[in-house]
């Protein structure tokens, strides 16, 4: 089935502005604006627009072409010329190829080969074509790269210049050009399909046309740039706003008619504005709560002190007075039973309890005593302040006076002296805040003032009581003018003003709730006119949106991509095949070309061994890797029977011999009836693609040589290496020589010597060149690895004869004669011009009869 008929069968489903848009792309040329206009118009009409007269055409077999024609014309490439600042080429560099069959250009390293090389891959057709190429490191110029080309194409010929950063002309997409780079890339790459069946670009023309329609649609909506009005940020959250954000889905007709705004609502707004801006019940609420908490900071403050003389501390105070009396009574009757072991005045009194700590402390740090008590034996022998000698009776008295602090008595009179003095510390400590720390309580309570003096005063006043009694004792009588009730007071005052302004803001709340929805009515109604032109357009963009929709290509992708599988994979991948089985039979069974995936209307494939996940690359020889690759790149070239040029850079590169004489075989049948162009700089390759095309073809290749001279390279020369010539090659190589020798000035004598001694060596070169080509007829040859024992190659060792023999070795003494060197007695005389003239013709003679002689022989026994 034909890809028309498959396209055919394929849009019975589609739309029918599709099935037109095909008819269309089949049936013209070109398709013209009116008719993207006109399949801008069946779209709408698909999606509803019942306004359109137009009708589709669709596609039908009327409109299937029923002969199919390719185009045989293949552009060639006839001349690639004057490549300025590119590496070291020769800026008047002129290569020039045969228009048909093998051309062959031949050079050393750095002759400037790859140079010309990278230029045709980076501007012809390359798998590899993201070169840059380099400029003439060693002899840096500004000027602007640029490189000549003549193309025939249609059997004229076409003229133009490539620059520097500009693209390739299109017409050199038809030459394909192969190197090792691509083979890399054959290999381990997914590549794009490059064949593509024909009618297959109708499909594609489908794609570019979707777009043209789709950029009609688009500039139906440029000048549509309406906003939409933006409400306030503090509005977003109201029930219109709400309605506003949705309206697009709403009938145009409910947005006309919801977008009003009475007077009465006018009146109402203004109304809101006026409540809800005279007080701020939040900021109350948050003024009156910090408030509240600095007056419990001050209660607490003035509870404190009002605490020291309640009636439990007092109580404590008197409680505590009372014990200390007791308990010094007590002492007092323990120090007059003392009175006789006492020489002191002032026995038992505080300052003498002093004195004896300090007595017992000394003791204990001066090693007086046993570490734990005191009078110890050792602080019984001396006094511990005077150090004098105690006698029994003073020894006496000490153990006397310490019985006397030991007892309960002394005990609880040195306890109750401890309490007693932690009671009068926050007494003696009490300091009344000053009254301009409560300037606020002032302005919330008029009489403050008047209570804090008299609270400040009776402070004072019982404070001095309580010092002094607990000194002293007597009678204690507590009045004290409690302040803090009337800070308490303040407290409920603050906490109904609190509640009255939750119960504002609540109400507010509601206000300022319909105040914002009027607000948002106002302004959508002052803003009605944009808005409904917004809807309007917003509207017309989404239908054109639902048009555009209509046309995406997946489906059109998913159809190219089951084409090029069945017609256009499957057929490179016969070819492939085929090519494969031409250099390795086995390899071709297990290697396959298939499709990975399509995408935007390309199909790629990739090169895979058949039922094996493992990369080529990492099981196949490099060897082997460049035949599959050669083989892929071949059926790209070939395919549905392609003839495109073919531009080869040295592509036997790490192959073998057998290898080497499959592709120069494959190379000279590919140029029977296409351009093929060779870069190499392998010698015997360059002989084998001559031999081979002078025994496929009985007619010579083109040769061209390249060569590199005082750091200037890719200088076209017609003289190949000598060693690469046959026979024939070397005798014109000789004569031509002998004529240049014959054109140089008289007084050139040195040049004419040079010319012919190079003639000399030549003709000795030919002469080894002719046992192998002529009396072997080829049976064994240089650069290759065969001999050939077939009969008409041994032909050539029946019909020789003595005197055959006897004329190459008298000729091959008299020629190398020039290789030695010896005196004039040794060496004869070399041949001159004329004899070499004459040689050269003997020599001729002599091959052409011996030729002769050996097609009689062979046409003789057959």
């Amino acid at each position: 089935m034909s890809v028309y008929q498959e396209i055919l069968n394929w849009s019975s489903s589609r739309p029918l502005f599709v099935q037109d848009a095909l008819r269309r792309i089949i049936t013209l040329t070109t398709l013209t604006q009116t008719d993207i206009d006109e399949l801008v118009e069946l779209v709408k009409k698909d999606c509803g627009e019942a306004t359109i007269i137009l009708n589709a055409i669709p596609l039908d077999n009327t409109h299937i072409p029923t002969i199919i024609s390719t185009s045989g014309n293949y552009p060639k490439l006839i001349g690639l010329t004057n490549p300025i600042n590119i590496g070291a080429l020769h800026n008047q560099g002129n290569l020039q190829f045969s228009n048909t069959g093998l051309s062959v250009i031949y050079g050393n390293n750095g002759s400037g080969k790859s140079s010309y090389s990278r230029i045709l891959r980076k501007l012809c057709w390359s798998r590899s074509p993201n070169i840059t190429l380099k400029k003439n490191v060693f002899n840096q110029s500004t000027h602007q790269q640029q490189v000549d080309f003549i193309v025939e194409d249609n059997g004229s010929n076409i003229n133009f210049t490539w620059t520097e950063n500009s693209p390739s002309n299109p017409i050199l997409n038809s030459i394909f050009v192969f190197d090792n780079d691509c083979g890399d890339i054959y290999i381990n790459n997914e590549n794009p399909t490059e064949y593509k069946p024909i009618g297959i670009d109708v499909l594609e023309k489908l794609i570019s046309t979707f777009a043209s329609i789709h950029q009609t649609f688009a500039s139906l909506v440029v000048t549509y740039n309406t906003q939409k009005p933006v409400l306030p940020q503090n509005l977003v959250q109201t029930t219109i706003s709400q309605w506003y954000g949705t309206m697009e889905n709403l009938q145009r007709a409910n947005v006309d008619s919801d977008i009003q705004f009475s007077q009465t609502e006018m009146d109402r707004k203004r109304e809101l504005t006026n409540l809800t801006t005279a007080q701020n019940p939040q900021l109350n609420i948050t003024n009156l709560t910090n408030q509240r908490t600095r007056i419990n900071g001050y209660i607490q403050q003035f509870s404190q002190i009002e605490a020291l003389f309640n009636e439990q501390n007092i109580n404590e105070i008197r409680a505590n007075r009372n014990t200390f009396e007791s308990a010094n009574q007590a002492y007092q009757i323990a120090t007059a039973e003392l009175q006789n072991a006492n020489t002191l005045e002032g026995f038992g009194t505080n300052p003498w309890r002093t004195l004896w700590e300090a007595a017992r402390n000394y003791a204990h740090s001066s090693n007086l005593s046993d570490g734990q008590n005191f009078p110890s034996l050792v602080s019984l022998e001396k006094c511990v302040l005077c150090q004098q000698e105690l006698d029994e009776t003073a020894q006496q008295r000490l153990t006397i006076f310490n019985q006397f602090i030991l007892n309960d008595v002394s005990t609880q009179l040195n306890s109750i002296n401890s309490t007693i003095q932690q009671k009068l510390n926050p007494y003696n400590l009490l300091v009344i805040p000053a009254i301009e720390n409560f300037a606020e309580l002032e302005q919330l309570n008029p009489s403050f003032r008047d209570n804090y003096n008299q609270f400040s005063n009776s402070i004072t006043t019982l404070k001095n009581s309580v010092i002094t009694f607990l000194h002293n004792g007597g009678e204690l009588n507590i009045s004290l003018h409690n302040l803090t009730p009337s800070i308490t007071s303040l407290i409920p005052r603050i906490d109904a003003e609190i509640e009255q302004n939750n119960q504002l803001l609540q109400n507010r709340n509601a206000l300022v709730s319909e105040l914002n929805e009027l607000t948002v009515k106002e302004f959508l109604f002052n803003n009605k006119t944009t808005i409904l032109q917004y809807f309007d357009e917003y509207q017309y963009k989404a239908w054109i949106n639902r048009c555009q929709s209509q046309l995406t290509t997946n489906a059109i992708s998913r159809k190219i991509g089951e084409l090029m599988e069945d017609q256009a994979v499957s057929l490179q991948h016969q070819e492939f095949i085929s090519h494969l089985n031409f250099f390795n039979r086995d390899l071709a069974s297990k290697v396959l070309i298939s499709k990975t995936r399509t995408s935007q209307g390309n199909t790629f494939q990739k090169c895979g061994l058949n039922g094996i996940t493992d990369s080529i690359n990492s099981i196949l020889s490099e060897g082997e890797q460049k035949i599959i690759a050669l083989s892929n790149f071949l059926a790209e070239c070939t395919i549905d029977n392609r003839l495109n040029t073919i531009i080869f850079d040295d592509p036997v590169t790490s192959l073998d011999m057998d290898y080497r004489d499959l592709i120069a075989t494959k190379i000279v049948q590919l140029s029977q009836n296409r351009q093929i162009v060779v870069f190499t700089h392998d010698l015997s390759f360059l002989r084998l693609l001559i031999d081979t095309h002078k025994t496929v073809t009985t007619t010579d290749c083109t040769i061209i040589g390249i060569d590199k001279y005082d750091g200037i390279s890719g200088i076209v020369t017609d003289e190949i290496p000598y060693l690469a010539k046959n026979v024939q090659e070397r005798i014109n190589s000789i004569r031509r020589i002998l004529t240049e020798h014959d054109a140089l000035v008289i007084t050139d004598a040195h040049g004419r010597e040079t010319k012919l001694d190079s003639a000399r060596k030549r003709f000795r070169m030919l002469l080894e060149r002719s046992v192998e080509e002529i009396l072997s007829n080829k049976t064994y040859e240089r650069f290759s690895k065969n001999i050939h024992l077939k009969k008409g190659n041994l032909s050539s060792y029946i019909v020789t004869e003595q005197t055959d023999v006897d004329f190459l070795l008298h000729l091959f003494g008299k020629y190398s004669v020039t290789e030695h060197d010896g005196g004039i007695s040794t060496i004869s005389q070399l041949p001159n011009k004329p004899e070499i003239l004459q040689d050269i013709s003997d020599y001729s003679n002599w091959k052409n009869d011996f030729k002769a002689k050996l097609d009689t022989f062979k046409t003789t026994y057959n």
